[in-house]
């Protein structure tokens, strides 16, 4: 039986290093195309259960606002060479602060210059947020009745990522199984919060639970089977993590959990008028 405690102070641990190395490597190397960067997410809420940050399977969320441009890189052979250096500086940086990690986190770092000019951004709050460079201006939030809108319509557009995964997913095994598990990671994460906003008094207060909180609303709304699916997308993650992403099994059923999930969210949220 695993030592949960001491897995997630690990994880924790390994956190925040991995935003003060991003913060390092960005500040020498893009400082001045920076006007703020932030991280949100799964790594920065409180963890009360294994499922609420799981290894590789949850991400270190960092968004930028650039100040002259909406892309890091242009696309040329020198942006390319620029790419695989800031990835290699990171990873340095990260060894050399932390030496004695239980993982590297896995970084989900977006420009959001173009981002914020579309309608169906939601900008999440100050207090759910970290701030990492600059001085996070206040967001235009979005009214509650905007926010169920938007994120109803993200549920309803799942109908065709559910419908081609059998052809994706047939021909696949072993390690090869990561690319379905990674495109799930950010659509399992968020449909049940997508479900609960459509339900809940302060939408945007949904968006700040864990998955721990997230799934004690599931169970108290009689959303059952999808709160069974939900926990084994990430029991199974910890199960692939600590096999080294070698176990077969725990990835078909990691996947398994994470489909029905979603097509249960999208089910429910149909009933709902």
């Amino acid at each position: 039986m695993p030592d949960w405690k001491d897995l997630q102070e690990r994880a924790r641990s390994d956190v925040d290093v991995g935003l003060k190395a991003w913060v390092a490597v960005l500040k020498e190397d893009l400082d001045s195309r920076i006007l703020y960067a932030y991280a949100k997410g799964s790594a920065l809420k409180q963890w009360e259960s294994p499922i609420d940050y799981v290894p590789t399977i949850s991400d270190l969320d960092i968004h930028i606002m650039l100040a002259d441009d909406d892309s890091l890189f242009s696309g040329s052979t020198k942006s390319f060479e620029e790419a695989m250096h800031l990835s290699k500086r990171y990873e340095d940086e990260y060894v050399l602060q932390h030496p004695d990690h239980l993982h590297i986190p896995r970084s989900q770092i977006m420009t959001i210059n173009r981002l914020t000019s579309v309608v169906e951004y939601v900008p999440p709050r100050l207090q759910d947020i970290r701030a990492l460079i600059g001085k996070i201006p206040e967001p235009h939030l979005k009214d509650d009745d905007d926010v169920r809108r938007i994120d109803r319509a993200n549920l309803m557009n799942y109908q065709e990522y559910i419908e081609t995964l059998p052809s994706r997913l047939f021909d696949r095994t072993g390690l090869d199984y990561w690319f379905i598990v990674r495109e799930m990671c950010w659509r399992v994460s968020p449909a049940p919060v997508r479900l609960l906003t459509q339900i809940t008094e302060d939408p945007l207060d949904v968006w700040s639970w864990n998955r721990t909180a997230t799934l004690k609303k599931l169970k108290s709304n009689e959303y059952n089977e999808i709160a069974e699916h939900y926990t084994d997308f990430y029991v199974k993650g910890w199960d692939l993590f600590l096999s080294a992403f070698t176990n077969s099994e725990a990835y078909r059923s990691c996947i398994a959990a994470g489909y029905y999930s979603l097509v249960k969210c999208r089910e429910e949220v149909l009933k709902i008028n």
